[in-house]
């Protein structure tokens, strides 16, 4: 067994990275580092009792990428290995998110890893990130500007699936593993283009430090990454007892308690927000420290509405509850004209029966209007913006939002919510009031029977 090879399996061992009998994916893009993973797994394979599977992905961004896609497919049939191949035209990802080449590629190559794994029942992803890798990472980071999270760089194992077993090992290392090995691979030459950042903190500004300020920068890197990975997890446990404290799913939707939030340190409230985003789904690879300024915003009243956030998912403050949930459709309007007595379908199921009848206790699902002045036609619709009602009791008129608030309607509640019109006036609001001039003032009564209404929350 060579020396690398001993090296990876203590870290394995250390970092609990494998158990026996795991089922693993093997992330190989064809150049050195996956291709020594390849071969270290394959090596380890019978100790570890490993069932191994291969999966490439190809990004249409070179005209090399089907050779190099041909080429792990070799690889992968020498060892006897399932193949399995992924591919997206990334580009177009990247241009219609609106983010970068790179960060396309990588959230649909995990998304990609994360489907397999899921399909082929595997317990295990591993990554063929290096100790260079994290040494460029870090800095990048820094030179971005990241708060600890960031600057833990790349973590060992993530989410009790992803593993990199090659953290802890050098370019340089790996190299002379394929040498002595024998062992092929491609070269991806994007990897040498400077017009990206992270190929001029590997060419340019490494050598530099290297040579001018500590000839061993890259593993002073390393060791501080780990340092504050090792922090970062604690951090994430705490992180998660608290989510569980303070908040809970609900179908898609992630709520956490105002109160709650307003209890716990701002370093570990920014922890909760990312653990609810990646809870309903938000891919956190495009989580920028702005989006958490802004639900933070959200949480202290600072600001009102929707936070849009990354992958088509919002964040809203409603009443007592932050909720982080998927953009709801376009939203829509309806009115339903209300010639006379009968029923009529509503928009949501069910339906709405007009007749006249006596004025009995006031009940949910029941309007009691005046007969006289309420008289037809009248119209059911959903709420607009400004739309306000005169409330008994109240001087002028009540902002309908304000009445849903106080309600506590969630946003899409709100857009179904049925109000009543007569003559462009808004004369009531189902199950929650009813304009002074248009009570009954007798015992008959034109009754509105909702056989339902939308969800509140």
């Amino acid at each position: 067994m060579s020396k690398l090879i001993r090296k990876v399996k203590k870290d394995i061992s250390r970092y609990e990275l494998l158990n026996k009998g795991d089922r693993v994916l093997i992330a190989v893009s064809g150049g050195p580092d996956s291709m020594a993973l390849l071969h270290i797994l394959q090596d380890l394979k019978r100790e570890y009792e490993l069932e191994l599977f291969v999966a490439h992905y190809h990004h249409f961004l070179r005209k090399e990428a089907s050779e190099e896609a041909l080429f792990v497919k070799r690889e992968a049939e020498k060892y006897g290995l399932p193949f399995i191949l992924g591919a997206s035209p990334v580009k177009k990802y990247a241009l219609r998110e609106k983010i970068s080449l790179e960060a396309a590629g990588r959230e649909l190559r995990y998304k990609f890893f994360e489907r397999i794994a899921e399909e082929y029942g595997l317990h295990k992803i591993a990554l063929a990130h290096q100790a260079d890798d994290l040494a460029e990472e870090v800095l990048l980071r820094f030179i971005r500007g990241a708060g600890r999270r960031g600057l833990a760089g790349i973590p060992v194992k993530r989410g009790g699936i992803f593993i990199r077993p090659l953290l802890m090992v050098s370019r340089e290392e790996i190299l002379s593993f394929l040498t002595e090995k024998a062992i092929p691979y491609v070269e991806d030459p994007s990897n040498k283009d400077p017009r990206f950042l992270r190929n001029r903190v590997r060419h340019l500004l490494l050598p530099f430090l290297e040579k001018h300020f500590h000839k061993n920068v890259k593993e002073c890197l390393k060791r501080t990454a780990l340092l504050v990975a090792e922090e970062e997890e604690f951090l994430g446990c705490l992180a998660l007892q608290n989510l569980q404290k303070y908040g809970h799913l609900e179908g898609k939707t992630f709520h956490l308690s105002v109160r709650g939030l307003k209890n716990v340190p701002l370093a570990l409230r920014r922890r909760l927000y990312l653990e609810a985003l990646k809870t309903v789904g938000v891919p956190l690879f495009r989580i920028r420290l702005s989006h958490l300024e802004q639900i933070e915003r959200l949480l202290l009243g600072k600001t009102r509405g929707n936070v849009n956030l990354p992958g088509g998912f919002l964040a809203r403050r409603e009443p007592g509850r932050l909720v982080f949930k998927p953009l709801p459709p376009p939203a829509f309007s309806f009115a339903i004209e209300i010639e006379g007595p009968g029923e009529y379908p509503l928009p949501w199921g069910g339906k709405l029966k007009v007749y006249f009848g006596k004025k009995e206790e006031v009940s949910n699902n029941i309007l009691f209007l005046d007969p006289q002045r309420a008289s037809f036609p009248l119209r059911v619709r959903s709420s607009r913006p400004g739309d306000r009602i005169s409330v008994p009791g109240l001087k002028g008129r009540k902002k309908l939002k304000k009445i849903f608030w106080e309600k506590r309607l969630s946003h899409e509640a709100r857009r179904l919510w049925p109000v009543i019109e007569k003559d462009d006036q808004i004369i009531a609001v189902a199950n929650f009031v009813v304009a002074e001039e248009f009570r009954p003032s007798g015992t008959e009564a034109l009754i509105l029977e909702f056989e339902k209404l939308p969800t509140k929350s």
